[in-house]
């Protein structure tokens, strides 16, 4: 090839590579939000997300998946607004190092690191979150219309081969339902230990006049397996327990004054 066409085709292609690049540095905020929903099937959306792929932000979308009547899940926005960096540099070189942050759902960002390997740490950290979040889990959940709060707390956990391993702890602070004029009924604390799949799960009742216990595992494929019981303390107050009655009739099959919690996925 002579010189003559050798230097517009360089030129050329130093631009194209230009431009490419320029392109992928670029990439909408909006990629980050399809991601999310297609990993999350449907479950967890971003809404109004602004800024880049590597660098953006946007409302965090819980779906209740389970549309009815062929209308559209309905959803909820979390509070805050979430803010990510995605380093692109360390994706190159086969690293995922990703940082997320929204000071009303999390006490620190959440640092994510995964290898090409498929091992993966996240730091320890602490995340609230409105009761309401549980309406994606289906029913009973999107019948009963929780309330109150939910904190998660974990340690450092690690991901190896698909297996993650730490331990996690659930609270549900200030526990109501819109079927209940009984406000709060309770506070129950879950723990989640071992390696996932085949962690083990351990409900209890803090405190409250309804009172919830159980426990679980998560089987292979992420599958949860959890039975318990449902029903009112003993020494509780006559009318609250007739009002607590409808509420644990729907929590599960009801065995005496209380109710059989059978959940699986």
């Amino acid at each position: 090839m002579s010189r003559p066409i050798a230097r517009p085709l360089a030129i050329c292609a130093a631009a194209l590579a230009g431009a490419l690049l320029v392109a992928v540095f670029q990439a909408p905020a909006s990629l980050a939000g399809s991601a999310l929903q297609s990993w999350s099937r449907g479950r967890v959306g971003l809404g109004d997300a602004g800024g880049t792929l590597w660098n953006g932000t946007g409302d965090l979308l819980l779906s209740d998946g389970n549309p009815a009547g062929g209308t559209a899940p309905a959803r909820t926005r979390l509070p805050g607004r979430l803010a990510w960096t995605l380093s692109p540099w360390r994706l190159l070189l086969g690293t995922i190092d990703l940082t997320l942050s929204d000071a009303a759902l999390l006490d620190q960002p959440l640092v994510l690191r995964l290898d090409g390997a498929s091992a993966a740490t996240i730091a320890p950290d602490r995340m609230r979150l409105p009761a309401s979040a549980l309406l994606g889990l289906g029913a009973p959940w999107n019948t009963i219309r929780p309330g109150g709060e939910l904190q998660l707390e974990w340690d450092t956990l690690h991901m190896q081969a698909g297996a993650l391993r730490g331990g996690l702890r659930a609270e549900w602070l200030g526990a109501s339902s819109s079927l209940s004029p009984i406000v709060p009924f309770g506070h129950y604390r879950l723990r989640a230990d071992g390696v996932f799949d085949g962690a083990t799960l351990q409900l209890e009742t803090v405190s409250g006049p309804m009172e919830m216990t159980g426990s679980g595992t998560i089987a292979n494929g992420g599958h949860l397996h959890f039975q318990g019981t449902a029903r009112v303390q003993a020494g509780t107050d006559a009318a609250i327990a007739t009002q607590l009655s409808g509420l644990i009739s729907l929590l599960g099959r009801r065995d005496g004054d209380g109710a059989i919690l059978d959940f699986g996925t």
